[in-house]
Formats: structure tokens, sequence, C-alpha cells
């Protein structure tokens, strides 16, 4: 029997005689040949050459480096052998078993043996490395290998190597006797504890961290997210039988593998059966490689339970030419680099079952792992203090569905020869392992996509220490990387500190992720809060071993996912000396497909462009890849010539051309384009003689009409610029926009008259002026630089701001808005509907005056009564109308059948997925428009199709129109990212009226685009180039560290069919006791408010449903017609108390709320708390909540989801939840 001893002069003969054939280069081809798999794999072999050496002292020297040189060799070709189920030396014959026979390891030559089934080494290597080899919390590869850690400067492999000389070597891992040298259980790491097999009735609580896996289980119920995998394809028939009796061999084998989990009314227990029975599943599949996959994941992700059954369950899948082998084990008991072990027991037992041997495989106790320092503790204390891990969303994300489901799925990228190169050449350049280069760059990916800049990335490590590296078991952990990505760091510079900030967190990995959790204040309630979002898992070269044999027969191994993800992204990066690939997988309840697809490639061309610019600011590198470049260029490819100097000039050549042609219809009355033109050349003599010059402001305080269109034109005869006044506003309002505008003149017409101090010019009385012949020449009077127009809106110091617009704006848009709607031509007339105190308004009178057609003024009341508007639609057949969503919602009821086959237009507000399906079901051609007056009218336009899904769209730019959507540093974003929708080209507005510190806060000049202006709209770029928006910038607030853009929960509620309009507002302080408060109109059936908390209850999170529902008339309006949100949250604030509709908490005084109160006291250990006071800002975690949970369900025997208790955390909401689910 071999003891230490026997090994020591194994391996010092080994080093001699291994270094003296490297030295003579005699190492013999036969040899190799016999070997199995690539060179990196062959069998040591222990033929010695005895022939003395003679070199005298340099052969000494010679002799001593080339036997170091072997015994490296040696000991990763016994490791690479152990990891194919192939013995340590197919020459040694080992001693016999205690049951008289050896077991068959399948060799294929006679006679050779061992007593037990050795510990294989897996691939793996200790956790030194970054981003261990291993998926250790969701997915995993069966043939991907445990990281090296030579890439952060240690050596494991080196001191692996040594180790073996020492002793150390792979060995049995339990001697037939149960003992080794020295008493100790061979096989048993040092440290390790031993957990008998015949555990009393009484059963043990497991660790946190185990605990915490079966929290992520109740939390997303009927879930396989910890589920992971080793399969395996046969070419051939596996024996099922033999298949049953291996597996079963391998659990008797492996204690870890019979450990079960009870829930009861204590918490949640574990313990260790002397036997546990798993069957085998056996299935037939004669399907094509896409429904064996989806048998199979489906398989991998069925959940396991806490009632005592086995964590491990097998699966033989009968196939048409060949079998495939799984094995489905829980987090709690494996981890990647014990699949990578299991494997090579598995082929191993089945073989000797198969053989017809009787193996008595010796149990390997488990081990559980070091305990942790308090000097690794206060590490983590000082690193993560001041962490909030509220900036870790990123910007293409989507808004998360109420019911987390955690649903994965993966895009896969191989990385260019440029970059791969590039990374290489770093390696060398910034003396940087490739790891840490890599892991620089997807930190740079993250913050460009709105991470950060306090930013955190998890990386999986092996905590296996080298004594215990065979050991199956959960031995894995997440550690924290916290980067600071300063606005002027350098990627040079942040390579070095990536590399620092991860060998200090090596230091101090002992410290598992849930404990340095709780080390952070958590933002808000969502359970899904942590230390980080995105991971990283770097994946070191090694020979393909994916390809082995069991039984004499091909094998290799399957990938099979269990289609969850535990976290928003994570990268694993596969590199080899030819090339790297980057699988992305990725949690679809955040993150779509096209965006992380996107993503990657952006990660290839990030590094190629780090690599040419070390030491540029971060700031200024694009993180774009050719495709975002296309898009947006091929969208903003809006080049086009408009032919006309300007609008007055179109509508000179008009109406010299035909001027009987109606041009306004008022009612009873049609002004023609004749008597529209002299009516506006006698405006413009009256203006002269009141003062007005070239480039002064005249005031239109007039209702829409004949009269209003020939002020606009006389107005631009003049040489004037225009200011519409509407006459409905109250008179502070006016009175300040003619003092801010410094208008002259004011033209007032029936009911109107100018404020006092304003020379009053009335308007032209069209009908019964004589006509005079059109002197186009006349029109130059306007140039198309000079000031065409001043509008007001509403301004966020509650004075409205002035906008000055110039001819060639307006002519660019009117002329391009013409031709896309198809008002040029069309014999049928556009409806006159908006008020002209918004710019929109001009669209409908100017469109069919520059091409011969005519506007019908329809009356105010339309806006709000659908029959009426019906009726004059009707009446007129007018082929062209625009309105607000607001407006269309009121109205799609009682005209929703008449706009069947025209061109309906909606801006101004969002556009709701319902509405556009409704306008698109009955016929009508829509538009969704977009444009701030910023940048006169509408800046955007697309089409609406019927077979549209998803969110509406607001089209792509309009002609020389540009559109850029930037961060918050104001630099381009790629396609999917958001940010803030600036926009472009001829119809951008020098600026603000006397205004010059607003203008320079929301106009900017930018290098490729030219004079912008910022919307303050949120907006991304979409793959086909149109763009989404997402709300004003203004209306994103944070909720107790939520994010929660209000225009969304606003959506939702208007999904209701009975919710006309709907407004959300925050209450209180969003920091602390905050809330939601929803102001809905619901005309005919105020009951359906009651409904609403229900309806968002199953569209949104329970952190995003408003607390308070309210029922009102109609909403108050700013002075440009647009909801007040300040005036009904000052409402919403004075009316604060109990929420309608549920939802909100009840008073502290009432009895389930006090029980709940008691509860939080006594789990807490805190007597300060009240009814409102934060479960998790008190000290709760996880494991307590579900703790909370099982004992208020003893109490009043309502059982509550953990999940609850996250989007409840105060007793007075929680008690209010138990009420809905009594």
């Amino acid at each position: 029997m071999r003891g230490l001893g026997v090994r020591r002069r194994a391996g010092r003969e080994d080093r001699r005689t291994a270094g003296h054939r490297a030295a003579r280069g005699r190492l013999r081809p036969r040899a190799r040949r016999r070997a199995h798999g690539p060179p990196s794999v062959r069998p040591r072999h222990r033929q010695h050459d005895h022939r003395p050496d003679s070199g005298g002292d340099r052969g000494a020297v010679r002799h001593r480096r080339a036997a170091r040189r072997g015994l490296r060799h040696r000991a990763g070709r016994i490791r690479r052998r152990a990891l194919l189920g192939l013995p340590a030396d197919r020459h040694r014959r080992a001693p016999p078993c205690r049951t008289g026979r050896g077991l068959r390891r399948g060799t294929g030559r006679p006679g050779r043996f061992v007593h037990v089934l050795p510990r294989h080494r897996g691939r793996s290597r200790p956790a030194a490395g970054l981003a261990a080899g291993h998926r250790d919390h969701l997915r995993q590869r069966a043939e991907r290998t445990e990281p090296d850690a030579h890439h952060a400067g240690h050596r494991p492999h080196r001191d692996r190597r040594r180790a073996a000389l020492r002793g150390r070597a792979p060995r049995p891992a339990a001697h037939p006797r149960g003992h080794g040298v020295g008493g100790r259980r061979a096989g048993r790491p040092p440290g390790s504890r031993r957990v008998s097999n015949d555990l009393p009735a009484g059963r043990i609580r497991p660790p946190r961290k185990e605990s915490t896996l079966w929290l992520l289980d109740e939390l997303v119920p009927d879930s396989g997210a910890n589920n992971l995998s080793l399969a395996m394809r046969v070419r051939g028939r596996l024996d099922a039988a033999a298949t049953a009796k291996a597996v079963q061999l391998l659990v008797e084998r492996f204690e870890v593998l019979r450990t079960v989990y009870h829930r009861d009314e204590t918490g949640l227990l574990k313990s260790v059966p002397a036997s546990l029975a798993v069957g085998l599943e056996e299935a037939e599949h004669h399907g094509d490689a896409e429904e064996e996959l989806a048998a199979l994941t489906a398989f991998v992700a069925a959940p396991f339970t806490t009632d005592g059954s086995p964590l491990v369950r097998a699966l033989l899948l009968h196939g048409k030419d060949a079998d495939v082998f799984c094995l489905a084990l829980h987090h709690a008991v494996s981890d990647v680099q014990s699949t990578a072990i299991l494997r090579a027991e598995f082929v191993s037992l089945y073989e000797a079952v198969a053989a017809g041997e009787h193996p008595v495989p010796a149990e390997v106790p488990a081990w559980h792992g070091p305990g942790t320092s308090e000097e690794s503790r206060q590490y983590w204390r000082e690193k993560m203090a001041g962490f909030r891990s509220a900036g870790l969303e990123l910007w293409c994300e989507q808004r998360e569905q109420a019911v987390t489901t955690l649903r994965g799925d993966e895009v896969t990228h191989v990385l260019s020869p440029e970059a791969h190169e590039v990374v290489r050449r770093l390696q060398r350049e910034l003396r940087a392992p490739e790891s840490v280069v890599l892991l620089t760059a997807y930190a740079v990916l993250l913050a460009a996509h709105g991470a950060g800049p306090d930013l955190t990335i998890g990386s999986p490590v092996n905590t296996r220490p080298r004594e215990a590296v065979d050991t199956v078991g959960y031995h894995s952990n997440l550690v924290t990387l916290r980067l600071l990505l300063e606005r002027n760091i350098s990627f040079r510079e942040l390579t070095a500190l990536t590399r620092r900030t991860f060998m200090e967190a090596m230091a101090h990995l002992d410290v598992p992720a849930d404990d340095v959790l709780d080390m952070v204040e958590r933002d808000g309630s969502g359970w899904r809060n942590t230390l980080f979002k995105h991971v990283f898992n770097y994946v070191p070269f090694v020979e393909d071993q994916r390809t082995f044999s069991i039984a004499g027969t091909e094998a290799e191994l399957v990938v099979v996912e269990n289609g969850f993800s535990q976290f928003d992204l994570e990268f694993f990066v596969s590199a080899s000396r030819e090339s790297a690939t980057v699988r992305a997988v990725f949690y679809t309840g955040v993150l779509d497909r096209a965006d992380v697809e996107l993503m990657v490639r952006r990660y290839d061309a990030l590094l190629v462009t780090a690599g040419a610019a070390l030491d540029a600011p971060l700031s200024s590198l694009p993180v774009w890849s050719p495709q975002d470049r296309t898009v947006i260029d091929a969208a903003n490819a809006t080049d086009r010539e408009i032919g006309l100097p300007t609008v007055l000039a179109g509508f000179a050549r008009r109406a010299a051309a035909d001027p009987a042609a109606p041009a306004v219809r008022d009612g009873d009355s049609t002004a023609t384009y004749g008597a529209l033109w002299s009516a506006a050349a006698d405006t413009a003599a009256r203006l002269t003689a009141a003062g007005v010059r070239r480039g002064d402001v005249v005031a239109l305080l007039l209702p829409r009409g004949a009269a209003l269109a020939a002020s606009v034109f006389g107005t631009w005869l003049a040489g004037a610029a225009y200011m519409p006044l509407d006459p409905n506003h109250p008179a502070e309002r006016l009175a300040y926009q003619l003092e801010d505008s410094g208008a002259r003149a004011v033209i007032t017409g029936a009911g109107t008259e100018a404020p006092a101090g304003y020379a009053s010019v009335p308007a032209a009385d069209w009908e019964n002026l004589p006509e005079a012949p059109v002197d186009t020449a006349a029109a130059e009077a306007a140039g198309p630089g000079d000031l065409a127009y001043v509008i007001y809106t509403s301004g966020s110091t509650g004075k409205p701001k002035g906008i000055p617009i110039r001819h060639r704006s307006l002519v660019n848009h009117i002329v391009d808005y013409a031709d896309r709607f198809g008002v040029a031509g069309s014999a049928r007339p556009t409806g006159w509907l908006s008020t002209y105190s918004f710019d929109t308004s001009s669209l409908e009178l100017m469109m069919p005056l520059l091409h011969g057609g005519h506007t019908v003024v329809l009356p105010d009341a339309a806006r709000t009564d659908g029959d009426l508007l019906a009726a004059a639609v009707t009446a007129h057949d007018i082929g062209f109308l625009q309105a607000t969503p607001t407006t269309w919602r009121l109205v799609a009821r009682e005209a929703g059948e008449v706009v069947a086959g025209r061109t309906i237009l909606t801006g101004g507000e969002p556009l709701p997925a319902e509405l556009a399906d409704t306008l698109l079901a009955a016929g009508a051609e829509l538009w969704n428009v977009y444009g701030p007056t910023e940048s006169t009218i509408w800046a955007t336009a697309g089409r609406m199709s019927a077979d549209r899904t998803g969110r509406v769209d607001v089209g792509s730019p309009i002609a020389n129109t540009r559109v850029f959507i930037a961060g918050p540093d104001g630099r381009p974003l790629p396609v999917g990212v958001r940010g803030e929708l600036c926009v472009a080209g001829v119809g951008v507005a020098s600026g603000y009226h006397e205004r010059p510190d607003l203008t320079a806060e929301r106009f900017g000049e930018n290098a490729e685009y030219g004079r912008f202006h910022r919307s303050g709209d949120i907006a991304c770029w979409r793959p086909d180039g149109r763009i989404d928006l997402f709300g004003r910038v203004d209306r994103q607030v944070k909720l107790r560290g939520n994010r929660i853009e209000l225009a969304e929960v606003e959506a939702v509620l208007l999904s209701h069919p009975d919710v006309e309009a709907a407004a959300v507002v925050v209450v209180g302080d969003p920091g602390a006791d905050g809330s939601l408060a929803a102001f809905v109109r619901v005309p005919g059936r105020p009951e359906a408010v009651d409904e609403l908390w229900d309806h968002a209850h199953r569209q949104l999170p329970r952190s995003v449903v408003p607390h308070r529902f309210v029922a009102v008339h109609a909403f108050p309006r700013t002075g440009s017609d647009k909801v007040d949100y300040l005036a009904l949250a000052e409402r919403a604030a004075a009316q604060h108390g109990p929420a309608v509709g549920g939802g909100a908490a009840r008073a502290a005084g009432d009895d389930l709320t006090a029980t709940v109160l008691g509860l939080f006291t006594e789990l807490l250990q805190r007597q300060d708390l009240d009814a409102g006071s934060h479960f998790f800002a008190n000290g709760g975690h996880s494991l307590l909540a579900a703790t909370l949970a099982q004992r208020i369900k003893d109490i009043t025997g309502v059982r509550l989801a953990l999940s609850d208790v996250f989007e409840t955390p105060t007793p007075a909401a929680l008690a209010e939840r138990l009420r809905r689910l009594a």
C-alpha cells in the first residue's frame, strides 16, 4: 500500500528521469502516440531511462532546468487526464480494493485497476483569478474551466505543481480502510468539517448563502434560476440500467449530493440522510436538435423543492443516433467546478458498472468552507461605504414588469480580429493581464450606457483552497468590484485601477456577497436592488476538452442552460490564443435582445477605439458600433431643396395664379385667395401707418378665421413678425407677452381690444374690401432670414418664454409637411382646429395655401365634442385633420368612424398604443409627430402601421432636420440608449427672446450637428432609425430609490377603457414617505376609480402603483393648454389622506397594523418604529423578511409572498396588503 513516502520517492525519481529525457531530447514518439487526446492531455509515462548524465556542471544545470520543465508538464498532464476520467498514471497498478476486485478504468488495456474512484481534478484552479471560469449563479457550461489567477498576478498552477513535489499531488479521495498516513481521513481537506451520514432527527440550519438561494426560489416561484446541469451526448446507446446504477453510486459517493432541505415553522433546515434514492427518467426523442435542446432545457429548468426531495435528478434521452444523459442539480449542492468533477466520476462509474464490476466507492464528505475574518469584513465595510445601487441602471433598460420572472436569453459575439489584437497588445503595453483589459472595457461600456460613475461589477470566483480543489458542492462567491469612473480618467488609468481593485477584493473574498450587501444602504424596497446588476466572467484559454469517451464510445458535452438570468447583464468572455468570444446573458424583463446585440458590437468597437487612445479621457471615447453610425446617419440624411424663400412668397404665387379659388372657409363665408391677398395688403398699409417697421413684432388678438389669416400675411408684407395672443388667456399673461416681446401694435377684431398703451389696428374687413391685383414682388418684404413669428410657451419660472422663428425655418417645415402628409395636390380641404396661440395651428392654415388648396375653420367646441367634429368633417369632406391625443381620445368614440380614409395627425403628447390602434382600426392614415416649439412646429414624423407592435414611435427627422440623443455630458448616444432628445437643423430657433441665461441652458453647438436645442424629452433611437419617446426629463422621478417614469404610469392608467385622461404626480418627499397620486377623468363611471389599483397592479411593479386615485372633471391647464402638474401636486398635497381603491396605508391604530408593527419591533429589535417605518431601512434583510412572512401566516392564516414584504415594507402598507389577500 502506497503511503506518502512512496509518492515522494516516485516524485523524485520522476523528476530525475523526466529532466534527463528532456535534456537529451529523447522523449519517445511512440509513447506520445499512445496518449489520449491532444498533446496537453497526454498521460505521463513512467518508463525510466537510467542512462547517467555526464554533462558536468553545465549538464547538471541543464538537467535541473529540464527536470523542472518536465515536472510542470507532468503535473499538468495528471490534472488534465483526471478531467477526462483517465487514471493519473496508466502504467501504475493500484492496490486491490476491499471487495477483492478492481474497478476497471475503461482504458482499453486489460488488468489496469484502481481500488476506488479517485477524486479527479476538475479543470479549475484556485480562486485567485478574475471572474472564475464557472457560472456559479445561474447558467454554466460543463466544459468551461475555472479560471487561472495568472492574469491577476498569481501563479496557482505553479504553486500546485510545486505542491505535487511535496506529496500533495492528486490522490484517492478515501483509503480503503478510511485512514491514510497520520490517521487523518484521506481525501478530506484540512479545515473541513465532517457531516455525519446518519444525522439524528434534529436537523441543522443551512448557512446563509444556501438559504439565500432558496429565498430566490421563493421570490420567483416555479423557476429553475438556481439549477445547474451536466449533459453529454453519446454516439450510440447508453445502457439504462448501468446509467441508473452509476447515478445512484455517484450520490452515495458524494455526501453533499444527498443533502435535502425542509421548511417548517422554524424556517429552513437541511439534513443529509445516510441513503437517498435518485431515479433515472427515460424518454424517447426523435426530433431535430432544437427540439432536443428544448426538452433538455425544460428538464433542467424544473424547480426543486424544500420538502426533503433530492436536489439531483437524472434523465436519459434516447435519440435516433445518439443518447443524451443529463444531470440537473440545485446550486445549493453544486457549482460549475463540481460538474466537471462529477462528469469524470460518472464516466468512471458507468464504465465499471457496464463492464460488470461492482465498485464500492468511498464516500467523500462535505466540505463547508472557511469562515470569514474580521479584517475582511472591515475591508468591505470601508470599501462599500456610501454606495447606492440606484446608479447601476442602464439607459437602455425597459420598465421591469409587475411580476419578476428572471427569464433569460443570450447573445454570442466573436470579437473581431482587430479587437482581439488590440487586447493582446494592451496586455504588453499596459502590463495588465488580458482579463483586466477586458473587464476595464466592460466597465466603460456600462458607463457609456448609463451605469455609474460609482459602478459595481460582480465577478464569480471559486473559494476552494488548494487543499480542497476537488470538492463537490457550492463553493463559490460573487466578489464585488467597485470602480469610480471619473469623467477625465483615461483607459490606461482605469486599467490600473481595475487591477488594483480586483487584487484587493481577492484578498478578502472570504466574506459572502450577502454579508457585503448587509453593509450597504438599501435603495428602495425592491428585492432585486443589490450590490450589482452586471457580472463579468473571464474564462482563460484551455485546450478543447469537450469530447471524450465513455465505455469506448465517443461522447461530447452538451451545453444546457436553465433559461433564467439573475442579473440584468452578464458577460462571459472566453479567450484563446486565436480569438475571444463574448457570451452576453441578460434578463429579458429589463433588456431587449436587440439592445444586447448592439452592446456586444459596441464592446468590440470600444476595444479598438480605446487601443488607439489610451490616454484620452473616457468621456471622449465614442462607444458606438458601425451599425449605430449607419442607422443614425441614414435617419439624419434629410437634406432637401425647398424651392421657396418664404411662405408669403408661396402664397403670393398661388394668389396670382388663381385669385378666385377658395382659401379659407369659415362657417357660411369663404375667403378667396384674391380677397385674402387684398386684406393682407390693406393690413400692411395700416400697420406701416401705425409706425410698424421691418423687424418689429405685431400681436394678433383674433379668433381663427379669414381675418386672422389676412393679418398674418399682412404683418409679413409690412416686414414685421406676428405674435399670436389667445383671447381666452388671462389679461395678465397677455400683458406680459406684449411687454416682453416689445410689440409695436395689436391687431384686434370684433370682441377684442388692445390693452392700454398699445396701438390698436383693427383687422381688415376682407368681405367688403375690393380685390387688388396680386403683386408677387411685394412678398420680398420678408426674407428667409427675417423673423416670421414669436410664440410664447410656458416657462419653468411661471413666466412664459418667447421663441422667435425665422421664415426659412417655417417654409422648410410647411413645404415638407404638405408633401409628406399628402396635402399638396389634394382636392380635399384641411381642417383648421388648433388654437392659433399654438404654432401647430399655422400648419393647418398654411399647408393648403401653398398648394392651391383651402382650409376649413372648425368650431372650438369640436375639440371636445365628437358629434360636432364628426358632423363638420363629414359636411366639408375634410381630408387632413390634426389634434392632440387628448382630443382624439375624447372624440374617438363619437367621431371614430368618420376618420376612415382621412389623414390624421396627432402630436403634442405621447400617443397611447390603444388609441393608435383604435384610429388605425377605423381606417385612418395615422401620423404621429413630435417637436418642441423651439424647433418649429414638428421636428419628426412617422406614419403608423396597422401591424405595429410595442411602443408608439414618433418617426424620424423631417427635411433639413437632424436629431441626436444626448447623455448628461452632452455626447451623442448610440441606438437604443435613452437620453435627452436634441434637435438641430434649419428649424432651430436662435434662442429665447431677451433670455440669454435660458438660451445658454437650452441651446448649444455641436461639432457634428451644429446649433441644437435640448428638448427636455427622454428618447432613444430604434434600430430602424425611428425614435421612441419616454416622457420628460423633469417627469422622471426617483421614489425611495426606484426610478419612475410618470408618463409610463399614466399610459397604463389610460389603457383602462373608462379612463379618458390621467395625470400622475409625486406627493411628499420622494426619498422618504413620498407616494404617487393619480388624477383621472372617468366621465359617467366614478366607480371605475376603485378598479384602477387592481388594473395598475396587474401591469406595474408595486413600487410604481399610485397610492391614491382621484377622480376629476377636468385638469388644470397651463397657458399653452397643457396639463398643469404643479397645480395637481399642490392639490394632492392639500388633500393628503387615505388612498382610494386600495394600496395605501391605513391608520396606525387598527389592530392588524398594530400586530404587524409588533412583529417589526420584535424581528428588527427596534423600539422606535411606527406604522410608516421601512422594514429594510431599519435593519431588515431577505432572511428576516422570510421569517416575517412565516410569522404573519402563523398569526393571521394569510400567506404572504416574500415579494409582498419587499413591495409593501411598512406595517401600514403590509396590513393593507393582508386585507386584500384575506
